[in-house]
C-alpha cells in the first residue's frame, strides 16, 4: 500500500489499484521471507525471476539494492518499468530496478553476476523440468556464498493443474489439450526438483500455513466481495499464517520457503552474514 501512494502522482490508475488492491494474503508472508533471507547489504546486485514486481521496487527503494527484474512476459516487464519509473527507480544501479524480458531457464547473464537472487511463487508455473532448470540458472548467476530464495505451494500429495485457456506464454487451441498452469509440490517432488541442486547447499527450509483458523478459505468464499477486504489481507496474513514448527504439513494451503547458498569461497562481506540453519523436519 505504501508503494501505491507513491504511484498516485505519476500513475494514478496503477497507484489507486495498489492502494485498494495491495499484495494478497500469501504474498505478504512470501515477501517478508525473501526480504529476511537474502542476506546482502545495500548496493548489492539482486536478481528477481518473475516475482510480483512490487517486491523489486520495495527492495530498490528501501534496501538500496540494484535489482534486475526479469520475466518471460513482455506485459509483466512493461508493468515493472511503469512501477519503477513512477517511483523514479527505473534503470540500472543501486537503488534502481532494471526490467528485462528473459527466460529464466536460459538466462543470458554471466556466471557470478549477482550477489543474491529470489523467485516468489514462480517455479511452480514452469512446465516439465523447467523449474529445476530455472533454479539451476539462478544458482549459476549468483556469486559463491550468495543466496537464492524460493517460495512455492506445497501439498501432502503432488498435484498438477491444467486450464482450457491460454496460460502466460503458452497458447490454448480450442478443442486441444489443456494447458499447464501450476504444480503443488509434495515432499518427494520438492526434494527431487528443487532441493538437490548441483553447486548449492540448502541452508533453510520452512513451511508456512494456517493453524486453526482457515482465513484464506473464508476470503475465497467472499467472491467479488473479497475486493473490499483486500487492503486488510496483509494484516490478516500476519495474524493467521504461521511457520509450521514440526514435521511436514499434512494438509493443503501451505507454502514451502527455501534458501540455497552457492557453494564456493564467499566474498568478505558475505561471510559476515550470520549463517542460517535448515529447519528441523521430522520424517
Amino acid at each position: 500500500m505504501q508503494l501505491g501512494f507513491g504511484l498516485m502522482l505519476r500513475e494514478p490508475v496503477l497507484g489507486l489499484k495498489r492502494v485498494i488492491l495491495p499484495i494478497d494474503y500469501w504474498r505478504g508472508r512470501e515477501f517478508a521471507y525473501a526480504c529476511t533471507k537474502l542476506g546482502v547489504p545495500g548496493g548489492a546486485k539482486v536478481l528477481d525471476l518473475g516475482s510480483p514486481k512490487d517486491l523489486a521496487v520495495y527492495l530498490a527503494k528501501y534496501r538500496g539494492y540494484a535489482v534486475t527484474a526479469v520475466d518471460i512476459l513482455p506485459e509483466a516487464i512493461d508493468l515493472s518499468r511503469r512501477t519503477a519509473r513512477a517511483n523514479s527507480l527505473d534503470g540500472a544501479g543501486p537503488g534502481r530496478v532494471l526490467s528485462e524480458v528473459q527466460d529464466g531457464r536460459a538466462l543470458p547473464y554471466s556466471t557470478d553476476s549477482f550477489d543474491a537472487a529470489y523467485t516468489v511463487s514462480v517455479l511452480e508455473h514452469i512446465p516439465g523440468d523447467g523449474d529445476t532448470a530455472a533454479l539451476t540458472e539462478l544458482i549459476r548467476v549468483v556469486r559463491p556464498g550468495g543466496r537464492v530464495v524460493v517460495t512455492t505451494p506445497f501439498s501432502p500429495e503432488y498435484e498438477e493443474i491444467f486450464l482450457n485457456e491460454q496460460v502466460y506464454d503458452r497458447e490454448y487451441l480450442p478443442g486441444g489439450e489443456p494447458v499447464f498452469f501450476e504444480r503443488h509440490y509434495d515432499s518427494p517432488t520438492l526434494e527431487r526438483k528443487l532441493l538437490g541442486i548441483a553447486g548449492a547447499r540448502l541452508i533453510d527450509l520452512e513451511y508456512w500455513g494456517e493453524e486453526k483458523v482457515r482465513a484464506f478459505r473464508m476470503l475465497g468464499r467472499l467472491g467479488r466481495g473479497r475486493d473490499l477486504m483486500s487492503p486488510l489481507e496483509g494484516l490478516l496474513s500476519t495474524i493467521f499464517l504461521r511457520r509450521l514448527a514440526e514435521g511436514r504439513p499434512r494438509r493443503n494451503g501451505v507454502r514451502s520457503a527455501l534458501v540455497h547458498r552457492r557453494i564456493g569461497p564467499s566474498a568478505p562481506w558475505l561471510t559476515s552474514v550470520e549463517p542460517l540453519q535448515r529447519t528441523s523436519q521430522k520424517q
